[in-house]
């Protein structure tokens, strides 16, 4: 079973990093090769991004299960700081698992937030959602721009930024409901939008305020696929 999961960050050997600079499957604005050659290759180094897994079927990338490279290849993304016309600058490639030197998940993201004492404009809200989460049974990490500007210094944070996190429920131990509220009561407070994603069963990611609007099934968003999830299935 591959160790890895959406939304960790991956650092790369030398090796990996060329192989996902020849090997680019999208980008998003089309910029020229040497854009595209700094936000991989750096300086800075900057840290991949696990995304769901592609393979090429007839014209084009389909999402499916890569059966035939999944224990050699893996598909990752890059996105830079830098904003182009509006448009923040990603780029879809994939790199040889073994190229892979470091993982840090959404949760040793704020570890080493409560460790380092970053002063950021978000680490205030942050903290006040790890603080809830222990009060809740639950486990929070940090994604997306928060999370890049945390571990690598970098300006990805804008002031229109949602802050991305990651929730794991204690069992039947963790209250949702009562970090539900939490989240509402944060945004109010600080004027921010708290994109929260609950783990499902099989490490499918949920949307928190989907999960409590009314209906039978959620939008879960796996390694590998997407798929509607009934709510009974949540621990």
């Amino acid at each position: 079973m591959i160790p890895y999961k959406r939304h960790d960050l991956l650092w790369l050997s030398k090796a990996g990093r060329e192989y996902a600079l020849k090997n680019i499957q999208s980008c998003i604005p089309q910029v020229e090769l040497n854009e595209k050659r700094a936000l991989i290759l750096g300086p800075p180094l900057i840290p991949a991004i696990v995304r769901r897994q592609e393979v090429e079927q007839g014209g084009g990338l389909q999402k499916a299960p890569r059966e035939d490279l999944k224990d050699r290849l893996f598909c990752v993304g890059f996105s830079s700081p830098v904003i182009i016309d509006g448009v923040r600058l990603l780029i879809g490639s994939e790199v040889p698992l073994d190229s892979i030197e470091k993982r840090l998940s959404p949760f040793d993201v704020v570890d080493s937030v409560k460790k380092e004492k970053k002063s950021l404009p978000f680490h205030e809200i942050l903290n006040d959602l790890f603080r809830a989460g222990v009060r809740c049974n639950i486990k929070v990490g940090c994604f997306g721009s928060a999370a890049l500007q945390l571990v690598t210094g970098l300006p990805y944070w804008r002031e229109d930024s949602d802050l991305d996190i990651y929730l794991q429920c204690d069992g039947t131990r963790g209250d949702p409901e009562l970090f539900f509220k939490e989240v509402l009561k944060y945004e109010e407070q600080f004027g921010i939008t708290i994109d929260a994603e609950i783990e499902f069963p099989g490490f499918y990611g949920v949307k928190l305020k989907e999960f409590f609007t009314p209906g039978n099934f959620v939008l879960g968003k796996g390694l590998y696929d997407v798929k509607l999830l009934d709510k009974l299935s949540f621990p």
